[in-house]
């Protein structure tokens, strides 16, 4: 029985046809159990991952080319760095659904869980918004000007195109441009104060404080600016340490939209040296974007993503195509819940071009110690315990209670930061003290409104000083219409004069409906004088109570008056980080009395534990600019103060930004390239030249000064009167820096027609000026201020004044022209690009003008001036130079800006005399005389000229502070 069975089976198995149709039977029994499970078991989640999945390329930042000096030294270069970010995607809507929430709630509670992690770790995210939050509770702006109008513009999302709009939108769109730092917070929060269709912007919920809200409004910021790229990340934090990876990995199941990647960030070495030639980086804004991508499609590889790295200031800006590397990309597939599930395809981003300048960094980073210590040699030598500066013009003293006050003035000191949550006992201690001294200050004002019979000018200056501001603050709110004044009314002339009390004359303001009642709370429709004066003072306490900076007023006034001590002041410096306690035993004897502020102020001064530049007093900045003769390359180009590049770069630190941009000292300014001053006495060797080749005079020519030049009305004086320097020739006229020889020059020069014409002498004067390459921008390749030759009075203009006004860059250009006797240069800070393998891009070389044939005589007679200046006894600095080993030539110079404020100090000079090897130009404004200028100029040729073991000595003494000798005004 069996066996029949074998058979059977074996004759069915060897039917092909049979055995085909078994294996399809078995296949598709298979199939259908798989579409079971597909369909059936699995079929939900396929569905959704069909939907959903899509595929998206996005954009990867190339990496940064490096900066060198021209030694190879790096300046500025990456660092390779942990990141956190956030990505801005589809994740938050599927968790809105399950929780029942808004996905902007989910974002936020996301956001606010990685701050904290980041804080308890002690990181710091980046803040890019320019809003803080102060120790007092209030929001205020970090950015001023143009920076605060364009962020403004870009929250609001404002155009320039008015023309379709309606009346109400074009005063809304007025109210958002004069937003204040509150008013934008809450617009962010929820949309208040926005245009139609707005909707409830980051809809931040209350439960968040405004401090932790405004932190997570900084991240939804810089995602919103990235709005239209859907998948592209924004950094939050940068540089974290391994306990905030750690974290933020652990909990990644309840942080949807973060994730931890690596960045390459800028770091810049001597920064605050260099920082005016180099520069920063920063993220690319709105502006930026549409004019570094005109005309270029989204996969081009130099296309620029919403999160760029771009340059901001400097190199960095001037040759942002140049070390800007090529993006590269990744093609992704993402799911559902926003999830990249895979990556296929990557495109690798490319390294930007290396620069290498022709600045030597170590004589660059020696120049900028100098100078501040030379700064601070001035200050010292000017400060008094006395309440006065004095009446000697030449001789202006600094006030030791107006240095305390600097301190709050200049934002080293933030009052704001008394009553914060990491204020000390002091500090809190200080602040109900301000607070109590503000209180008087505002009962006080408000009774200069109401009440005060006494003329403005026979007030105490506190009391002036509150009506000043009570009447701007007035002016500025647009209570006080000053568009509606006539300001040729006898009243008014008498305010402006100070012969009435700011209450007397608010009264009459009523009387003429130049004060806007409808902004006061009065509640009848008929009211009298009486009654709007008591509703003006009362809007008056309570902007006083709102304002911002009347504090800083109450300080002032109470420091002067010895209400605020200079004691109470200079122990904030310690409590808020400015001086360290730890090893300093002046903070015990300052605070025990032992040790006066006066003489505390003087020490810190002298260690450069304070600095000028905190200071923001005159004088409290300067310039030097060191040139090769032979080639017009520029070794050393220094501004100071400088700041900090690194802590504007990667996420700017916006509480130090609005100490720069508040400060008195402008560090944020180039001195260099941007501050333009008269050129004073050094403009007399181009007017000698002038006159030498005009043949108005002659090598030889003797003019006898007598002290005061009378053929102008009025008669112009010589430096020396009521003195006189008598005969003089050329050369001996530039020694002594005779004004009356180089008057009489410029009288000849407009005199050549045989009649006296001032317009004709200024035709010459900006002949040579053009000639000698000081009318011109010089060549340096960073943004640089345009000159101006004079076009007022060829007498006073041929001794550099009238209009003349030049920056230290361009007087440099100049200086360089007559160290190397007429080869006019375009001066360069570069030398050479390249690309990441070495090999040269561009090659800077010598940029060559022009080159003058004057007479060599002429040249011999002024060079041989110039070289008087060093070591003639006619010189009002020779005594400056005394056994020097390298011979100089140099001529001084001086400036009047303002006759309230000391004179500008110049100095230019070349060296060695023979053969010139370099030019150096040192300018200080407000530095008093030019033999300040002229002591920092002889340190820098001794410096330069060492060999290496001296220089070594001398920059290990290059923090050592001397008061300086002021000497006379010899120009």
């Amino acid at each position: 029985m069996l066996r029949k069975i074998y058979d059977k089976a074996e004759k069915l198995l060897a039917n092909r046809l049979l055995a085909l149709i078994v294996l399809i039977a078995v296949l598709y029994c298979v199939l259908i159990g798989r579409v079971f499970v597909l369909q059936i078991v699995e079929g939900q989640s396929h569905r959704q991952d069909f939907t959903y999945k899509v595929q998206k390329t996005v954009k990867t930042s190339g990496t940064r080319g490096n900066i060198y000096d021209v030694n190879g030294k790096l300046l500025a270069y990456n660092k390779l760095v942990y990141t956190v970010n956030f990505q801005n995607d589809s994740a938050f809507q599927t968790l809105a659904k399950q929780n029942g929430t808004s996905e902007s709630y989910e974002k936020n509670e996301v956001i606010y869980k990685v701050i904290k992690i980041l804080e308890r770790n002690g990181d710091s995210f980046i803040n890019d918004i320019p809003i803080e939050y102060t120790g007092s509770g209030k929001l205020r702006f970090t950015e001023t000007g143009s920076r605060l109008k364009k962020f403004k513009r870009d929250v609001f999302g404002i155009g320039s195109d008015t023309s379709d709009l309606s009346q109400s939108e074009k005063e809304l769109r007025n109210k958002q441009l004069n937003a204040t730092a509150e008013e934008v917070f809450q617009y962010l929060r929820d949309g208040t104060m926005g245009s139609s269709g707005t909707g409830k912007m980051f809809d931040i919920d209350k439960k968040y404080s405004k401090e932790d809200a405004l932190k997570i409004m900084s991240v939804r910021y810089s995602a919103f600016l990235s709005r239209y790229s859907q998948y592209m990340k924004v950094t939050i934090a940068n540089e974290i340490n391994s306990k905030s990876i750690a974290e933020i990995k652990e909990r990644s199941s309840e942080l949807p939209g973060i994730d931890i990647d690596t960045k390459s960030i800028r770091v810049y070495n001597k920064s605050e040296a260099v920082s005016h030639i180099i520069g920063y980086t920063g993220t690319v804004n709105t502006d930026e974007l549409e004019t570094y991508n005109k005309g270029k499609k989204e996969e081009d590889k130099d296309y620029y993503s919403s999160d760029e790295t771009v340059g901001k200031a400097g190199i960095e800006k001037q040759f942002e195509k140049y070390l800007h590397g090529d993006s590269g990309s990744k093609t992704l597939v993402v799911n559902n819940v926003g999830k990249i599930v895979e990556t296929t395809k990557t495109v690798k981003s490319g390294t930007g071009n290396n620069i290498t300048l022709s600045i030597d960094s170590d004589l660059q980073e020696y120049v900028y110690n100098l100078l501040e210590k030379k700064i601070a040699g001035i200050v010292l030598s000017k400060l008094t315990s006395s309440d006065s500066a004095g009446n000697d013009r030449e001789n202006i003293m600094i006030p030791i209670k107006k240095v305390y006050y600097s301190f709050i003035g200049n934002s080293v000191i933030d009052l704001e930061d008394l009553n914060g949550n990491d204020a000390t006992s002091y500090e809190k201690k200080m602040y109900k003290k301000i607070q109590r001294l503000e209180d008087a200050a505002i009962k006080t004002s408000k009774n200069l409104v109401l009440n005060e019979k006494k003329a403005y000018k026979d007030e105490s200056d506190e009391k002036q000083a509150y009506s000043s501001y009570v009447y701007s603050l007035l002016s500025s709110k647009k209570i006080l219409l000053s568009s509606s004044i006539d300001t040729t009314d006898k009243t008014y002339q008498r305010w402006k004069d100070e012969k009435i009390s700011l209450s007397e004359f608010l009264r009459y303001a009523v009387n003429k409906e130049w004060i806007d009642i409808s902004s006061l709370n009065i509640n009848s429709k008929y009211n009298d004088t009486e009654e709007i004066m008591k509703a003006l003072a009362a809007y008056v306490e309570d902007a006083l109570i709102e304002a911002d900076d009347f504090d800083m007023t109450v300080c002032e006034q109470s420091i002067m008056k010895g209400k605020l001590s200079g004691r109470e002041v200079c122990l904030l410096l310690y409590e808020q980080g400015v001086l360290k306690k730890k090893g300093d035993s002046d903070y015990s004897a300052l605070k025990s009395g032992s040790l006066n502020s006066y003489d505390f102020i003087r020490k810190k001064l002298k260690s450069l534990q304070i600095t000028p530049a905190q200071l923001g007093m005159d004088p409290c900045s300067g310039s030097v600019v060191i040139t090769d003769s032979k080639t017009g390359k520029v070794k050393a180009l220094v501004s100071y103060p400088g700041y900090d590049s690194n802590r504007l770069s990667n996420g700017t630190d916006s509480g130090y930004y609005r100490q720069l941009a508040n400060s008195a000292s402008t560090p944020l300014y180039d001195q260099a390239l941007k501050h333009k001053t008269a050129p004073g006495s050094t403009f007399k060797p181009l007017s000698a030249l002038a006159g030498l080749n005009e043949k108005v005079i002659t090598t030889s020519t003797v003019i006898n000064c007598t002290g005061l030049y009378d053929k102008i009305t009025p008669p112009a004086k010589c430096w020396k009167y009521p003195d006189r320097h008598g005969p003089r020739t050329v050369s001996t006229a530039i020694e002594a820096s005779c004004n009356y020889f180089f008057y009489e020059v410029g009288y000849r020069l407009g005199n050549k027609s045989g009649s006296y014409s001032s317009k004709e002498g200024l035709k010459y004067l900006e002949k040579y000026a053009t000639d000698l390459g000081l009318n011109k921008k010089s060549g340096i390749e960073l943004d640089e201020s345009s000159p101006q030759v004079s076009d007022e009075t060829s007498v006073r203009s041929a001794i550099g004044q009238g209009r003349n006004s030049f920056t230290p860059s361009q007087i440099s250009n100049y200086v360089t022209t007559l160290s190397n006797r007429g080869t006019v240069y375009n001066l360069s800070i570069m030398d050479k690009i390249t690309d990441d393998n070495g090999k040269t891009i561009k090659k800077y070389g010598v940029k060559k003008v022009r080159q003058l044939h004057y007479d060599t005589k002429y040249w011999n007679a002024v060079q041989t001036g110039m070289r008087g200046v060093v070591n003639g006894n006619d010189s009002s600095v020779s005594s400056i130079f005394k056994g020097m080993k390298v011979k100089v030539a140099g001529k001084t110079g001086t400036a009047q800006e303002n006759k309230k404020r000391p004179n500008h100090a110049l100095f230019i000079s070349y060296g060695p005399y023979e053969k010139p090897e370099i030019t150096t130009t040192v300018v200080i404004p407000f530095g008093y005389t030019s033999s300040n200028a002229a002591s920092t100029a002889k340190d820098i040729y001794e410096y330069y000229f060492a060999n290496d073991k001296t220089k070594a000595k001398m920059e290990k003494n290059n923090k050592s502070v001397t008061e300086t000798n002021v000497g006379t005004a010899g120009d």
